[in-house]
């Protein structure tokens, strides 16, 4: 339970009702209102994959930020019950797949647990990249090293360094790779 703790040594007997007293955050914060404001949050969808000894993943996420110019750095969170975040902490790098605006069908083969079958990744054409499973269909992708993870709450956050940056040649003339906008639902 998160709470706020008042211990007061001077003034006691002005505030002293406030004082020596436990408050929860829904003694400050209306229950609605905290969702609302955070689905109003922006996110953009990525797929990130990585490999450990035998173990693959491959996942839709969506909290993911620049934390930093130099040197270049990224967050990341991870649902702390999957197999992304076991594989990922265990081998300390992952790739983080950009995707274009039209690739939102793509985006969702990978809400699901990671299936290796036929050659394909939940379907997908991949191909090992350094011992990582790089998704060929992408306009662009960052591998990434972990340098810390804050193991709070229920996505614990990954800050990793860019090491490496790629865009496709394949990829038209001034086009970006997008993160698809996404409308997180809160629970």
């Amino acid at each position: 339970m998160n709470e706020i703790i008042f211990h007061a040594r001077i003034y006691e007997g002005k505030f002293a009702g406030l004082f020596n007293s436990v408050y929860t955050k829904e003694d400050f914060m209306d229950e609605q209102s905290r969702k609302t404001a955070l689905r109003m949050l922006s996110y953009g969808v990525y797929i990130l994959t990585s490999k450990f000894e035998d173990n693959y993943c491959a996942a839709t996420v969506t909290w993911v930020s620049q934390a930093s110019f130099d040197p270049p750095l990224i967050s990341v969170c991870l649902k702390r019950d999957s197999a992304s975040y076991t594989v990922v902490k265990e081998r300390g790098e992952f790739l983080l797949h950009l995707l274009g605006q039209d690739q939102k069908d793509f985006a969702a083969s990978f809400f699901k647990p990671s299936i290796l079958e036929n050659g394909l990744i939940n379907g997908q054409t991949y191909q090992l990249q350094d011992d990582f499973p790089l998704l060929t269909a992408v306009p662009a992708y960052i591998k990434c090293s972990v340098l810390d993870i804050l193991e709070k709450g229920d996505h614990p956050l990954f800050l990793a360094e860019v090491i490496n940056a790629v865009v496709n040649k394949d990829v038209p003339s001034g086009s970006t790779a997008v993160g698809i906008p996404c409308k997180i639902i809160l629970r």
